[in-house]
């Protein structure tokens, strides 16, 4: 078997050591190699390393394990891999059964910028140069080609969960911190810093539904996320009654309040135990669009993406990974 190591920025060849097994080709790395096909890939790392490499992942269709060596290990967690030793187990596992797998969804996101649509219009037309009548086949291959091609291109993957508002703003300031202090409250400093300056966006955020679009909010508010899985930011259980294998995003915006309540609201965040009340709209659905005036950044994963307007979906089993037996079948 071969396998691909795929390093975080804090991770070291010696993290390796204890995942090399007879029988298996164990090589690492910073990216997945285009033209290389392995059979399975380890990823050492955070939120965000694993956020950098989803696409590879989906594209490749191979099984991954996650080993949690980031700063904030919320999706290694989700799926079971919370230490470790747990990586370790799991690996050894799946090298020597294979039986260990679980496809789990996860979110994807799309500017709906006017540009996107206009580039659109061009990339899915046929080239100059294809044939205008006749080989219809093949001219229908290749439109489907380049339609997948722009799709991918345009197309972002998030495994946690994905906001913009106060959320994306907090997450702006927390990547200037170091590491050590990421890991240990650096969240919950960079909301008390960016609290008191800001100002609640108006937030829209409008549902499919039969083929129409339909707004189910449209007020000012401090943020909105959408989570494929329950957590981010170190535990913040945000979305926290997400599935990551039932086909549909959990949305959970928060409306316009005092500041001083929403500091009392954060500290029960950690539980869930903010869902049910007044100021909190919860919900599911398989699309959203959202957008706010002003225009506000998009983050997922702890991660900068684009920013509003967006559309975003769930892309069912788009990701096969490696748990631990007692996850394998859930």
């Amino acid at each position: 078997m071969r396998a691909v190591a795929l390093l975080g920025p804090y991770a070291k060849d010696r993290d390796l050591r204890h995942f090399e097994l007879p029988g298996v080709n164990l090589f690492s790395g910073n990216e997945l190699d285009p033209h290389d096909q392995p059979d399975a890939a380890l990823i050492l790392g955070g939120d965000g390393t694993i956020h950098r490499h989803l696409g590879g992942l989906v594209w490749k269709r191979i099984p991954a394990l996650i080993v949690p060596l980031g700063s904030a290990n919320d999706f290694a967690q989700s799926v079971g891999v919370d230490s470790v030793a747990k990586a370790r187990a799991a690996w050894r596992r799946f090298c020597t059964a294979g039986d260990n797998t679980r496809s789990i969804d996860l979110g994807t996101i799309r500017p709906l910028a006017e540009d996107a649509a206009e580039n659109s219009d061009r990339s899915t037309a046929a080239p100059a140069d294809s044939p205008r009548m006749g080989a219809r086949i093949m001219q229908s291959q290749l439109r489907h080609q380049i339609e997948a091609s722009y799709e991918m291109s345009q197309t972002r993957f998030f495994s946690c969960i994905a906001g913009a508002g106060l959320d994306a703003a907090v997450n702006r300031l927390a990547m200037q911190q170091p590491r050590w202090l990421r890991g240990h409250g650096g969240y919950v400093i960079a909301l008390l810093q960016t609290l008191p300056s800001f100002r609640p966006p108006r937030i829209t955020v409008s549902l499919e539904s039969g083929g129409w679009w339909q707004t189910r909010v449209d007020e000012a508010g401090f943020l909105v996320a959408a989570g494929n899985g329950p957590q981010y930011g170190n535990g913040m259980r945000l979305t926290h009654r997400a599935n990551l294998d039932d086909g549909r995003l959990d949305v959970c915006f928060v409306r316009r309040l005092s500041k001083a309540r929403l500091l009392r609201l954060f500290r029960v965040v950690y539980r869930g135990g903010h869902i049910g009340l007044q100021e909190v709209e919860y919900f599911q659905a398989e699309r959203v669009r959202l957008a706010t005036d002003p225009v506000s950044e998009v983050f997922a994963d702890g991660e900068y993406i684009c920013t509003t307007p967006v559309e975003l979906a769930v892309r069912r089993q788009a990701l096969r990974v490696i748990v631990p037996p007692e996850a394998a079948g859930r």
